[in-house]
């Protein structure tokens, strides 16, 4: 896993409340730092370490950011974050620089130049910061095509090209003298260079308040930056010279600006759900470095007013921070790193580490239990802060998902009106041509289409019902041992209408040797004429379609290929999912699109597996069945059947609120040759009854005033309907009211348009009352 991988890189808007909240901090530091300015000429610890302190907590601070920021634009080549991963890099570069040339941080004189390079050098960091700054709020504004090859190459250019600058504008700081401008006083024209960079650091700050951040979290954190930027500069302006109370809180802000947008990353961007790269783990224990420096310092700005009394104060925050951005390790590190330096700082004889009395022993323990308190509740707090994240985000994807689905789910309910009116035209035109013309051919021919129209009507409502339970995991697969070559001629001779309407040439490759599935011949017959269909149906006029089965590896491989309009690579995932269409304007056969949905459901039901592959639009497209082989059936030895018998005349009852419905299943039934009546609600059904005493019963469920479920119940209770066939006859076809027709004292359940052939047998058959 890269380092980008680990991050969430995925662009996250700002709240209403996070903006809210932004503003109030943007007022809030205004106003702390004119408090500030009120005592910026009280004098403070005059001590040049103090440099080092802030100077190695900025220095590490901003390499830890260009580190994360430059992972983040491996991930995503957002040219803005390669700007600001410059920026970190300028700045920790810099801050190197500035304790270098510092006369008596790090070494007694400046290590190269003179007493005023470090004047110059501090100009440079800070106008080149708010540079960078603004540059990189411009870009994200106007932010064009992303970085899609060469990335990496990007980067490691750019980081050398600032690097670049950084020494030239060193070498340039240590060759300019200016007269009146030393490290005691600024002269006007650093003065007005500092006033510049805060002008440009301010007007970063109000192109991102007026682009609301430009719906990125990341740069309503950026603003901060900016604010505790601009109040560096205005400090650093105002205060009367060096270590006074102003120059102090200037270098406060200095190294919050450095560590606000490393506590953001490790802090928003990290969490316990995804794991952490190298980058992350070096940032968050470089940052628990950081804020602990910065803790130190803060503790030694407060020297003329403490003393060495609570030589702790400030560590505790620190630890709390580092425990909650980079969690359990880096905190340990902080409570370590802080009390080594508050040891050698405030306890120990200057310049050694040791514990010299009982007060030393007592003040060490007392840190280490408040410590180890303040990592073990922030640790939990943090880990609580990640799940919550973590649900969060959960419930945005399925937000997203669920407004896909609405979407393909509208688009499905648009293309299924269409479908379901496509056959009501013809059959409304055909009823009137009936009215009109005498018996013959003609007639023949509009009972034929017709016929068909109902078929694909009670096709596609059969496709919805499958669908739907698909949808809740009850389709229903009755296996057995059957042949995968009558199998697929079944499916052939289902498909081969729509095949040879558009004039294809179908291939059929049968096994060398007969193979066996484990299955439900219905079911798989169904999914393979479902892909002949759809092959059928995507490929233009006069086209190929290969049928083919092998077996391979213990499994029966099924092939269904064409020659047509192919998928595009980025479809190939998603063809299966209900609602989901190919290339509409191709499909001329028209179709639900939820042939494939069906094909996986009942393939997954079989413990195999169903992939789409194709080399691209244009090419054509394969499917791949893949299904468990079977062993060959036992042949047992056939018993001649009896010869056939006439049908029995029965007495039957047909009751149904829909008059038309009622009278034409009483009229086919008659024309049977039984003797039937019919009744359009519960209590007529009943009164005839009483005289029919009916052999056979068709119910419908939904009825006013006395449902078919309760005329199955009273017809039970008397001793003629005791000895009857009660078959439910309705259009709804749930697993819920299959159940409750069994415990209303139904012995069959049929979903309309009834197969009427399944009728005729119904009423034939003989029949066992139930005990």
């Amino acid at each position: 896993m890269t380092a980008a991988d680990s991050l969430a890189v995925g662009q996250r808007a700002p709240s209403h409340a996070q903006l809210r909240s932004f503003a109030l901090l943007s007022v809030l530091y205004a106003v702390v730092t004119a408090v500030v300015l009120a005592w910026a000429d009280a004098p403070g610890p005059a001590e040049q370490n103090v440099v080092v302190v802030y100077g190695i907590g900025i220095l590490i601070a901003d390499f830890c950011t260009a580190v994360l920021l430059g992972a983040i634009y491996l991930g995503t080549g957002r040219q803005s974050l390669l700007v600001l991963t410059c920026a970190y890099v300028y700045g920790g570069l810099m801050a190197g620089a500035h304790m270098s040339t510092f006369a008596g941080a790090l070494f007694p004189e400046p290590l190269f130049g003179s007493r005023q390079t470090e004047t110059w050098l501090f100009v440079a960091w800070r106008a080149g910061m708010a540079a960078f700054y603004l540059a990189a709020v411009l870009q994200a504004l106007r932010e064009g095509p992303r970085h899609k090859e060469r990335r990496a190459a990007r980067l490691f250019a750019s980081c050398a090209l600032t690097l670049s600058a950084a020494v030239v504008l060193a070498s340039l700081a240590a060759r300019w003298q200016v007269e009146g401008t030393a490290r005691a006083g600024p002269a006007d024209l650093v003065a007005a260079l500092q006033w510049g960079a805060a002008a440009l650091c301010a007007a970063a700050y109000a192109l991102i308040w007026r682009a609301r951040a430009r719906g990125d979290l990341l740069y309503l954190w950026l603003g901060l930056v900016l604010l505790a930027s601009v109040a560096t500069l205005v400090l650093a302006n105002l205060s009367p010279g060096t270590y006074s109370a102003g120059w102090y809180a200037s270098r406060a802000n200095l190294v919050l600006s450095s560590c606000l947008l490393l506590a953001f990353l490790l802090g928003d961007l990290i969490n316990e759900e995804r794991p952490r790269s190298t980058a992350s783990m070096i940032s968050a224990y470089g940052g628990a470095v950081a804020v602990t420096l910065a803790a130190l310092f803060l503790r030694w700005f407060l020297d003329p007013w403490l003393g060495n009394q609570v030589p702790y104060l400030t560590l505790y925050g620190a630890v709390a921070i580092a425990v909650w951005f980079g969690g359990l390790g880096p905190a340990v590190l902080a409570m370590v790193l802080g009390y080594v330096v508050i040891n050698v700082r405030y306890v120990s004889p200057i310049g050694t580490l040791s514990i010299d009395s009982p007060d030393d022993a007592i003040g060490l323990v007392l840190f280490a239990l408040s410590a180890a308190l303040v990592v073990v509740l922030g640790e939990a707090m943090r880990r609580a802060r990640d799940r919550y994240r973590a649900s969060e985000l959960e419930l945005m994807q399925r937000a997203r998902l669920l407004q896909r689905a609405d979407a393909k789910k509208g688009e499905f309910l648009a293309v299924l009106s269409h479908e379901l009116r496509n056959p009501l035209a013809p059959l409304r035109t055909g009823l009137a041509l009936l009215k009109m013309r005498q018996e013959g051919a003609a007639t023949a021919e509009t009972h034929e289409m017709m016929e068909r129209q109902i078929a694909q009507l009670s096709r596609l409502i059969d496709d919805l019902l499958d669908v739907s339970r698909i949808d809740r995991g009850k389709l229903e697969v009755r296996k057995e041992c059957i042949a995968v070559n009558g199998m697929l001629q079944t499916a052939i001779d289902t498909a081969k209408p729509n095949i040879d309407a558009k004039g294809h040439t179908l291939v059929v490759r049968y096994p060398a040797e007969a193979l066996y599935l484990d299955g439900d011949s219905v079911r798989l017959a169904q999914v393979v004429s479902n892909l002949l269909n759809n092959a059928a149906k995507f490929t233009p006029p006069k086209g190929r379609i290969d049928l083919s089965a092998r077996a391979e590896d213990g499994q029966v491989v099924l092939s269904v290929a064409d020659d047509g309009i192919g998928i595009a690579p980025e479809q190939l995932r998603e063809v299966f999912d209900m609602f989901v269409q190919l290339d509409a304007s191709h499909a001329s056969a028209g179709g639900l699109g939820l042939g494939l949905t069906l094909a996986r459901s009942i393939v997954e039901r079989h413990g195999g597996t169903i992939e789409a592959r194709s080399p691209g639009a244009g090419k054509g497209s394969e499917f791949i069945v893949r299904l468990p082989l079977a062993a060959a059936p036992v042949m047992l030895e056939t018993i001649p059947a009896a010869a056939a018998q006439a049908p029995a005349r029965r007495r039957v009852l047909v009751v149904d609120d829909n008059v038309d419905a009622a009278q034409t299943l009483a009229d086919y039934l008659r024309l049977d040759g039984h003797r039937v009546e019919s009744a359009v609600d519960g209590e007529a059904a009943l009164r005839i009854a009483e005289v029919l005493h009916p052999e056979v019963a068709f119910i419908d469920l939904n009825m006013p005033r006395m449902d078919g479920a309760e005329v199955a119940k009273r017809l039970r209770v008397t001793p003629w309907g005791r000895e009857a066939r009660l078959v439910a006859l309705t259009g709804m076809g749930q697993q819920s009211d299959i159940e409750r027709t069994r415990e209303a004292g139904f012995d069959e359940h049929i979903t309309k348009p009834a197969d009427l052939q399944r009728v005729s047998s119904l009423v034939a058959a003989s029949y066992h009352p139930r005990p």
